[in-house]
């Protein structure tokens, strides 16, 4: 059954994304009929309920499915790193790239180490290091923006920038792309093994891009 949904995949996404706000709009508009505030909350809760069960995050209810989907036996993630005039690196707190977070920023590390041509990686890199640049200012100087203070809590466990570690750095002149390889027990109990290796180095400052093998 959900093989057969996957195939109307992008028509679901747009036609929930739509209907959910033309109802909310409409349920506003009507809203001492309590038979249509009866029938959105109906629609909201159902809509939640199929998101849990088949593990599709549908628009706009991206966040809201309740459980992980179970992990494959081996799983690569990418991880991008930024490092300093002295060589010194951090990994990126994705706070900085929205909506480039999470999974997102691993998908973009893959291009960038597998598909992306020398100077899409060079504009990536620029990319950012460019917010990156903005958002260590405003940890270090400790201004929120009032986007940032209403955020939902965070499902990952990626603590952010603080002043007293980003102070042990020079200006961010370059990235480097990691890639992790994960071995999952085959009940999905523990994690046999976790390698991590070098992939790539986007050094925007000396205008260069370094593949590593």
């Amino acid at each position: 059954m959900i093989d057969a949904i996957a195939q109307f995949r992008d028509v679901i996404f747009v036609s929930v994304y739509v209907l959910f706000f033309l109802g909310s709009l409409g349920a506003l508009a009507l809203a001492n009929r309590s038979v249509l505030r009866r029938i959105w909350l109906v629609g909201f809760f159902s809509t939640l309920l199929v998101v849990t069960a088949v593990g599709m995050p549908l628009l706009p209810v991206v966040e809201m499915h309740k459980f992980a989907q179970p992990s494959e036996e081996e799983m690569t993630y990418y991880e991008i790193h930024v490092v300093d005039a002295d060589g010194q690196e951090i990994e990126l707190d994705d706070r900085a790239t929205p909506p480039l977070t999470g999974t997102r920023t691993s998908s973009v590390g893959g291009e960038l180490a597998e598909e992306y041509s020398d100077a899409e990686r060079m504009e990536m890199g620029e990319f950012y290091l460019e917010h990156v640049r903005e958002y260590r200012q405003a940890v270090e100087s400790g201004d929120r923006s009032v986007t940032e203070r209403l955020q939902p809590p965070r499902y990952v466990d990626d603590p952010a920038w603080t002043t007293d570690q980003l102070s042990e750095y020079e200006a961010f002149e370059s990235i480097r792309v990691y890639e992790r390889t994960v071995i999952y027990a085959e009940d999905d109990s523990s994690v046999e093994s976790n390698e991590k290796r070098l992939r790539l180095t986007v050094d925007v400052a000396d205008d260069e891009v370094i593949e590593h093998t």
